[in-house]
């Protein structure tokens, strides 16, 4: 019989069901044998502050007259241990300002140090003309006590409160048989349901929230989990079918996660960046290339609106017309992406189906920013170059049809024609020599020779090869010299980048004007060369083009002058290849002060 029980509870879920609602009924009756209870308890005291309250108006005549002839506190309390007596009950007598004018628990004499009762809530009840009841512990005795106060009145008037209280043992007392037999059945049910609770949590809700944790486990990505299989009822087949979807699921996630690694890899190890949207304008895909070019290195926008990632006219405006194509287009567009590096971007759309709504765009951006910038650069330096040598070889070309024309007979006219053409040629030769240093410099093949070198010394040569100039122009050249200084630099390319510097400086100062070489060191191990003038200065906005190669600020006076363009930006590059910082601050018609940094050679 109890094996063919047992058997039915481990096969029957419904069986099971059942033992917890019986024991919820066994709940439900422990609930009603404690309401019951505390109902019986509520009727005894209901009943008790009745007969109190009776015993209190047979009472009320005698306190009245106490109060009337001002009776003193031993007639009061004789009166209240009188009183309490029959009853058992304790008689308190209260004046109407809360003194506590006799108590038959209290003696006389200790009567002082009790506390006023006007702030007690039966007392305050019989002040205001009504019998007033509390339930609670006493202060003065230190015991739970039923109170009931009655107003004592002379006429219209209440001139005190007689309270009369017991101990709530009296109560309980009467009911403690009920209690045991209530306790013993209470705690009979209470077994039974504790019983029935570990025999529905052991078969049934054990399993059960074990398969919640499980499930909550995998939807956390937590495959490797499996349900416990412990019967073979619907709860078993539950838990096999759950280790079956989840091993399968584990299985899929592999496959899925190696996929997404090998085509992760690929696109972000692509020069090319890569973007895809979906119909909604969602970005379902931007490999790392593609959110370098936007500046979105740190941020993983898939799943974002592309308005909220890349905030590009151009590039929205290209998704759009990607979408209204046939499949297969491909609609180009160059792009400019601004940023702390602003970029040229060639984007390369074709509409992606990805669902049946409205198509998405899959684009691939070329960066060609540097390609254009290589095409700007040889444009200009072939238009610059161009134009550099047509104007001597104008000149040349002109003079020598002017000699082969017949001026070779005017001797005079001739050998200053010649002379004309050898300055020409110079200026050609000066030319070609920048050209090919500045080329020799940029490519890397201009091996320097660092070694300590004495700054001083190398500005005083510069100098005395410029001076002879700068007397002819009636310009001041001086030195100022903080004593011996070196500086780790090749001593030729040193005086190369000062003779370049110096010598623009005599060139652009007017006669009367000031030009000062001075070398100072400076914090961190530098030493700091400057060339000041007072001479026409350079206005503001050409500042950030001083450096570039051709660039001039006035193209009559420099090729005047006989300048070809490069010299500043051979002396960046120098300045550059040793390790130093060049700095050029300028005021128009006030003069320009050039600074040159480089790192200062340690004293042995």
């Amino acid at each position: 019989m109890l094996p063919a029980l047992l058997h039915a509870i481990r096969r029957s879920i419904a069986l099971k069901l059942t033992l917890t609602l019986i024991g919820f009924v066994g709940v439900s009756l422990v609930a009603a044998g404690i309401y019951l209870n505390q109902a019986l308890e509520t009727f005894a005291i209901e009943a008790l502050e009745a007969r109190l309250a009776t015993a209190g108006q047979l009472l009320m005549d005698d306190a009245r007259g106490l109060v009337a002839r001002r009776a003193g506190p031993d007639a009061v309390r004789a009166f209240a241990v009188r009183a309490s007596e029959p009853s058992g009950s304790r008689i308190t007598l209260i004046a109407p300002d809360g003194r506590v004018l006799g108590d038959s628990d209290v003696p006389t004499a200790a009567l002082p140090q009790v506390e006023n009762h006007a702030g007690r809530p039966e007392v305050r009840a019989a002040l205001a003309g009504r019998v007033g009841r509390q339930l609670r512990r006493s202060v003065t005795i230190d015991q739970p006590l039923l109170y009931v106060a009655l107003p004592v009145r002379d006429g219209d008037r209440i001139t005190a409160v007689l309270r009369l209280a017991v101990p709530l043992s009296a109560v309980t007392a009467s009911y403690r048989a009920i209690h045991r037999v209530m306790l013993i059945g209470g705690l009979v049910a209470l077994l039974v349901a504790l019983g029935i609770g570990v025999f529905v949590a052991g078969r049934v809700t054990d399993p059960v929230v074990q398969m919640q944790a499980i499930a909550r486990e995998m939807s956390e990505g937590n495959f490797a989990a499996r349900a416990p299989v412990r019967s073979p009822d619907e709860i078993g087949v539950l838990a096999r079918a759950i280790n079956t979807l989840a091993q399968r699921l584990r299985d899929r996630l592999e496959d899925l996660q190696h996929e997404r690694a090998k085509i992760g890899a690929i696109l972000d190890g692509m020069v090319e960046g890569v973007l895809a949207v979906d119909g909604r304008g969602h970005v379902v895909l931007m490999n790392e290339r593609a959110r370098t070019m936007f500046g979105l290195q740190a941020a993983h926008p898939e799943g974002t609106p592309l308005l909220e990632v890349v905030r590009h006219v151009g590039l929205h405006e290209l998704v759009g017309q990607c979408r209204l194509t046939g499949e297969g287009t491909v609609v180009r567009r160059e792009l400019r992406v601004a940023g702390p590096v602003e970029r040229t971007v060639q984007a390369n759309a074709v509409p992606l189906r990805l669902a049946a709504d409205d198509p998405g765009v899959v684009m691939v951006l070329h960066d060609v920013t540097e390609l254009r910038r290589l095409e700007q650069v040889r444009t200009e330096f072939v238009a610059n170059v161009s134009h550099e040598l047509r104007t001597p070889l104008t000149a040349i070309h002109g003079y020598l049809e002017t000699l082969l024309s017949g001026a070779l007979e005017d001797r005079d006219h001739a050998r200053r024609f010649l002379e004309i053409v050898f300055r020409h040629t110079e200026r050609l030769g000066r030319l070609l020599n920048d050209l090919t240093d500045l080329s020799n410099i940029e490519l890397g093949r201009v091996i320097l020779k660092i070694e300590p070198t004495r700054v001083d010394e190398v500005v005083e040569s510069v100098l005395a090869i410029i001076k002879p100039r700068a007397e002819a122009g009636g310009v001041t050249l001086t030195a100022d010299l903080a004593g011996p200084l070196r500086a780790q630099a090749d001593r030729d390319r040193l005086a190369q980048i000062l003779i370049n510097l110096v010598d623009n400086a005599v060139k652009y100062t007017p006669g009367g004007g000031r030009v000062t070489v001075s070398a100072r060191p400076v914090a961190g191990g530098r030493v700091v060369v400057a060339i000041e003038d007072t001479g026409v200065g350079i206005p503001a906005e050409d500042l950030p083009r001083i450096t570039e190669r051709f660039y001039r600020v006035d193209k009559a006076r420099s090729r005047e002058l006989g300048g070809t363009g490069l010299g500043l930006a051979i002396v960046k590059h120098l300045v550059a290849a040793h390790g130093g910082q060049l700095d050029i601050e300028s005021e128009v018609d006030r003069g320009t002060t050039v600074r040159v940094t480089l790192p200062a050679a340690e004293v042995r």
